[in-house]
């Protein structure tokens, strides 16, 4: 482009403001995960029909005679087999098409080109030519350098078209839980068999007309268009969502998704997963005002557990720990009442109007602004203020979004129609902040109630306790069991509940703890989110190591890209260099810092890459960065590297040598 520019007679400096980005092709997931064929294109009325034991797949059947495997061979055909192998996030080389290339890079410029100013309109046909003719030459110069390229996407091919149609017609090909990339093969008329009992659960109410009869997916998309909410929010697909499922093969059961991409909710959802940023943000000021109060009475605490990501709970991390909890709030989701005292309809009205009490008290409004890249962001700002792009939003209507939604959470499998009346649809834009914010709105009001009895001594307690989603953790507090106690009275004079754990439930993730007869909890070590943490001397002394609970997955797991796949290598080097700065914030210790690089080295290498063109980029990367505050100094986990990392005589070629092939 610059050469084009100078070829006219411009300033090449006329591109410092435009953004070049890539646009990839799909990966595999895209041709063998199928979910909308598995469970919205079939007639749940017909009787399921399972064909497990008439096809060679006697040796991937289970103990119930159906098919539940992570063995790729069940295709049935070395093509497929040997591109899934890869990974699900594998994209397969394509054959070179020059005509296409030419056209998209004349199409770049011809967008370039209506930027410039009118002086170089006026000889544009002369101009034109020679510009395109200069990208035709140097397209097919470039493509003469480049190695060699496979003749045809195997994708493609006959064979692999009449196999996967065949597969897909009796197979569920998935990712698995907690290991998207990894693919899963499950018999598909059990996927729909247990996605039936699942929408026959007390989760969920059969949508019926008045004469009892089931309601289809168009006659509820008909009825919901009619509502005010989606008049005003009009989405661009009359889609209801539906129910999908992802294997958890370590569990050997299904985990239940709502897919609500591009359904009739998208645009209104993404409206309010905006807001709902921006309530949290005031509530997280509403917070930061109490722990000034609290600290003043002597009753330091934290009063917003949320976290963000691992890397904000390494940086809040204690100088000394003597006991650790770590629970998880099992199936957060599924448990939450949307309705009653507890429920998400009020806890949600409740938190709106604290939200908007605050900032108004500061002169502050909520303001839905859509931002240029047509994204929508939500901002406090003074009441004054007035934009045409700026939508002023006040806490009735942040309510009724909520509400609307809520109560409207209509799941579709099959041809029929499901109502959800419990729990939160785990698919949604905002469903993630709604369960935040559910949460919170209870360790917000434990918070007060504890300063409203006067026990800042119990509140001291809860000084580093974090939590991120359904994951809670809480530091040098021994009592933390009998808050969490679920026969504890739920009343506003006892200081010792949190939660509503007649619906929630919490289960203990430490390692080994111990209860003194007093009910005080000694436990020296636990792992939450990414970090393994291990208290080693009575003073509170500790380290941390990384924690990945894909390790102990009784399978084998894909993780990265691999190196044959069809993108540009340099990102490959992003990723992995992003993964090694990281273990800078997770790990105390620099031989932890080199054992998990190590270990990340091992994975690239499984992977396709050079160990040691790895090895180079690392020690490379490393020697230039400078990282903020680590746990780990740079210069210590260097020290080591450049001393067991002797390269030998004949130097293998460089990461980015690789590019080419790919």
């Amino acid at each position: 482009m610059r050469e084009c520019l100078e070829m006219i007679g411009l300033d090449a400096e006329l591109l410092d403001p435009i953004v070049f980005g890539w646009r990839y092709e799909p990966q595999i997931k895209h041709d063998f995960y199928k979910p909308k064929e598995v469970f919205c294109n079939w007639d749940t009325h017909a009787p399921l029909v399972c064909e497990c034991k008439r096809w060679p797949w006697v040796t991937y059947l289970d103990e119930t005679g159906h098919v539940r495997t992570l063995d790729p061979k069940i295709l049935g055909s070395r093509i497929l087999t040997t591109v899934i192998e890869k990974g699900l996030n594998h994209i397969t080389p394509k054959p070179l098409q020059t005509a296409k290339i030419i056209a998209e890079v004349c199409e770049a410029w011809d967008r370039i080109a209506s930027m410039i100013p009118d002086v170089y309109i006026r000889n544009w046909p002369s101009n034109e030519a020679a510009v395109k003719q200069h990208i035709n030459y140097r397209v097919r110069m470039a493509v003469q350098n480049c190695q060699t390229t496979p003749m045809i996407d195997v994708m493609t091919t006959p064979e692999a078209k009449r196999q996967l149609e065949w597969v897909h017609k009796h197979l569920y090909i998935s990712g698995a839980d907690k290991a998207a990339n990894t693919p899963t093969f499950f018999c598909k008329t059990l996927a729909r068999e247990q996605a039936l009992a699942r929408m026959n659960s007390d989760d969920f109410s059969l949508v019926v007309s008045d004469n009892n009869v089931p309601e289809t997916p168009e006659q509820v998309v008909k009825q919901l268009l009619g509502e005010p909410p989606l008049q005003e929010f009009p989405p661009l697909r009359p889609d209801l969502p539906y129910l999908m499922g992802i294997y958890k093969a370590h569990k050997n059961k299904m985990r239940w998704l709502t897919n609500a991409d591009g359904c009739v909710f998208s645009e209104i959802t993404i409206c309010l997963t905006a807001i709902l940023k921006g309530i949290q943000e005031a509530l997280q000021n509403v917070a930061d005002d109490f722990y000034a109060r609290a600290k003043f009475f002597g009753g330091k605490t934290n009063a917003c557990w949320i976290l963000g990501s691992t890397q904000e709970f390494a940086i809040n991390l204690p100088d000394k720990i003597t006991t650790i909890y770590t629970g998880d709030i099992t199936k957060c989701y599924e448990a939450i009442p949307l309705e009653g005292d507890q429920g998400l309809t009020t806890a949600m009205t409740n938190l709106v109007n604290l939200a908007f009490a605050h900032q108004n008290h500061l002169h502050k409004d909520l303001f839905l602004i859509q931002k240029k890249n047509g994204e929508l962001e939500a901002e406090w700002k003074p009441l004054r203020h007035s934009s045409v792009k700026a939508t002023r939003m006040d806490p009735t209507k942040v309510i009724e979004l909520n509400h609307f939604i809520i109560r409207n959470t209509y799941v579709r499998l099959g041809d029929r129609v499901w109502r959800q009346v419990r729990g939160i649809p785990m698919g949604f834009s905002c469903s993630p902040l709604w369960c935040n914010l559910y949460l919170f709105y209870f360790e917000y009001n434990f918070i007060t109630r504890l300063a409203r009895l006067g026990r800042y001594d119990l509140l001291r307690l809860f000084e580093h306790t974090f939590r991120y989603m359904d994951d809670l953790v809480s530091m040098n507090n021994p009592m933390i069991l009998r808050f969490l106690d679920p026969d504890q009275v739920e009343s506003e004079g006892n200081p010792f509940w949190i939660y509503p754990l007649r619906f929630l439930a919490m289960q203990n993730e430490m390692d080994n703890p111990f209860v003194n007869t007093d009910g005080s909890l000694v436990n020296l070590s636990a792992h939450f989110l990414s970090l393994q943490i291990q208290i080693i001397r009575v003073d509170g002394t500790f380290l941390t190591t990384k924690y990945d609970k894909r390790r102990s997955l009784p399978f084998k797991v894909s993780l990265y890209i691999h190196r044959d796949s069809n993108r540009p290598v340099a990102n490959s080097s992003k990723v992995i260099l992003g993964q090694v700065f990281a273990l800078f914030y997770l790990i105390n210790t620099a031989g932890g810092v080199v054992l998990e690089i190590d270990n990340l080295v091992e994975c690239f290498v499984e992977k396709g890459f050079h160990r040691y063109a790895l090895r180079r980029l690392i020690l490379s990367g490393l020697d230039r960065i400078i990282l903020t505050s680590p746990l780990t100094p740079v210069q210590a986990v260097l020290e080591i590297f450049f001393d067991i990392w002797r390269e030998p005589a004949n130097r293998p070629p460089q990461l980015d040598d690789s590019a080419n092939s790919s």
